[in-house]
């Protein structure tokens, strides 16, 4: 299936590792012109490499925390200097903050500050561009909505969701479409070496708790980014797409 890629321009947040990494190897061989963020920049350098060396258009190289004061408008110079534009946002960049049920307030402040404001402050950036353009998708990499105990992110996550859902509501006229994708277990650099580095208990939790039987791969994720990125996806909106090989237990 030819998604109709070619020459659309796409910014990927949190793009070093994981989802952020394994999506961004889909958009650019799609066709793309992929702007890379994150913190590593020589993590971003090989993957650029990796890219350009597999014949397609070598990304740009945004190395930037995004919770640093000013760095979302320098993520936009640098995407508008060298796109002209952008056609699709993909907020990656994020992580999980499981608290104590009465953590102090500056854990909740940067766990929010990451995991919601800066997603909907970096797609104010550019999402006036998008609607003046008549095309523009804005994809969040969210998380679950069953939590097992009090955690930032899950919090800031549902946020999104609701965010994301007003907000597609808006820009829907103008072409632009705004969608969450939760993953489930997915081999990156949190789950395999923070949440789960025994590969035992990967495989007990796998069999316990997921349907399909194992853990996924970035590219699980990254297909489906692909997909709602496209011009294909133009009737899909304010949705939450879950890909955890069916292991949420609820229609959330």
């Amino acid at each position: 299936m030819d998604l109709q890629l070619t020459g659309k321009s796409c910014l990927i947040t949190g793009a070093s590792r994981g989802i952020g990494l394994g999506t961004s190897k889909i958009m650019a061989a799609e066709g793309c012109r992929v702007a890379l963020v994150a913190r590593r920049k020589h993590l971003l350098e090989e993957l650029a490499d990796e890219i350009a060396n597999a014949g397609h258009y070598r990304p740009i190289v945004i190395e930037e925390d995004v919770t640093r004061q000013g760095a979302l408008e320098q993520i936009r110079e640098r995407v508008y200097h060298s796109f002209g534009g952008l056609d699709i946002l993909v907020n990656n960049a994020g992580g999980s903050r499981p608290v104590e049920w009465n953590a102090p307030n500056d854990v909740w402040h940067e766990g929010m500050t990451l995991n919601f404001e800066m997603v909907r402050q970096l797609t104010n950036q550019f999402i006036s561009g998008m609607r003046k353009q008549k095309y523009g998708r804005v994809i969040n990499i969210t998380g679950a909505s069953e939590p097992t105990g009090v955690n930032v992110a899950i919090t800031a996550k549902a946020a999104v969701h609701m965010w994301s859902k007003g907000l597609s509501r808006v820009v829907a006229a103008d072409g632009v479409t705004v969608n969450n994708v939760p993953p489930g277990r997915i081999n990156s650099e949190q789950i395999l070496e923070r949440l789960y580095p025994d590969p035992l208990e990967r495989e007990r939790f796998a069999k316990a708790e997921i349907p399909i039987g194992h853990f996924g791969e970035p590219e699980d994720m990254g297909h489906l980014i692909a997909f709602l990125s496209s011009p294909l996806a133009r009737y899909i909106t304010g949705e939450v797409i879950h890909v955890d090989g069916g292991m949420h237990r609820f229609p959330l």
